[in-house]
């Protein structure tokens, strides 16, 4: 004979906006280490980029300071072998202050001078790695005080549940 407080075969089932829920908090925790693997392996291809690349001035033509990090901007105008004009923006950090006209050093791959990068100015996936670290420490410090709350929830309710039934031995 079984307790009334006992159920059998008893099966959580989730509920559909469980389910999405659950999708939702997996992809926010899955954000920030997404975007510090997106962020590290930019940055590791803009290093790759400066060793192997073809190096040629370039002159700064515009410049954007801005007070928000990822507004800082400024656009370089270069020249590939064929002689062809071409552009890349350039994040700038906050310690740098460019001059339009100024000339600067751009390394670009000559099979595809679409990929660029100017010398002494960060990569954009120093950005991405950044926030993506951030995201991480936040939204992972979140997850474990959640899941130590759970564990403490889950004690507690095992120590109730010893106390009735010793209080049933007992006879109360």
């Amino acid at each position: 004979m079984t307790s009334p407080n006992v159920t059998a075969n008893r099966k959580s089932k989730l509920k559909p906006w469980g389910l999405g829920s659950l999708m939702v908090t997996v992809l926010v925790l899955c954000l920030g280490p997404v975007l510090m693997v997106a962020g590290t392996l930019q940055i590791n291809a803009d290093e790759e980029l400066v060793r192997t690349g073809e190096q040629v001035p370039g002159t700064i033509t515009e410049f954007h300071d801005r007070s928000k990090a990822s507004a800082r901007r400024m656009k370089v105008e270069f020249q590939t072998a064929d002689g062809a004009a071409r552009y890349e923006w350039v994040a700038v950090d906050f310690e740098q202050h460019p001059l339009v006209g100024e000339e600067v050093k751009v390394v670009y791959r000559e099979s595809d001078p679409g990929q660029a990068t100017v010398l002494g100015f960060e990569s954009d996936g120093v950005f991405f790695r950044g926030v993506g670290t951030v995201l991480t420490c936040i939204f992972g410090g979140i997850g474990i005080f959640l899941v130590i709350c759970y564990l403490l929830g889950v004690r507690k309710d095992r120590q109730k549940l010893d106390e009735q039934r010793n209080e049933g031995r007992h006879g109360g």
